[in-house]
């Protein structure tokens, strides 16, 4: 199965798509990509490793098996993540950093997993630009440095 988050960045969102096997399932928001300041910015582009955790609605993420977590896949709502770099996935986006349905697409989310493979409880996550936006990032970054 092969996982894949692939982004848009903007100057005050990052937006992105998640796809299963090439089909995508939901769009997600994340802190904007901020240069030099890799705390408040989004993920790093790159492979994580995607746990679901059973006592909440909520999607790990970590670097590797023995590391700790750097990020989470979580819907709008009650839950609170001490984190930063928090992926919400929506089920559309209406503007830049807005979006809609964050319950709806988070359980869309979990069920093409389980479809995927109903045995596995850890799952492969590569983040990666959208290769079709790939000017979007280097206007952003013009725009910053001015």
């Amino acid at each position: 199965m092969r996982i894949v988050l692939e982004r848009e960045y903007w100057p005050t969102s990052t937006h992105g798509s998640i796809f299963i096997d090439d089909k995508l399932i939901c769009y997600t928001l994340e802190s904007p990509k901020i240069p030099g300041c890799s705390k408040d910015s989004c993920l790093p582009e790159g492979s994580y490793l995607m746990l679901k955790e059973d006592q909440l609605p909520i999607l790990a993420l970590k670097k590797g098996i023995r590391s700790d977590y750097v990020g989470a896949i979580i819907p709008d709502g009650p839950i609170k993540v001490e984190m930063s770099q928090v992926v919400k996935p929506v089920e559309s986006i209406k503007s830049e950093g807005i979006g809609n349905n964050s319950q709806k697409a988070f359980k869309r989310l979990l069920q093409a997993l389980g479809k995927a493979n109903s045995a596995q409880d850890t799952f492969r996550l590569e983040i990666r630009s959208c290769p079709d936006k790939a000017l979007n990032l280097a206007c952003c970054e013009i725009a910053w440095m001015d």
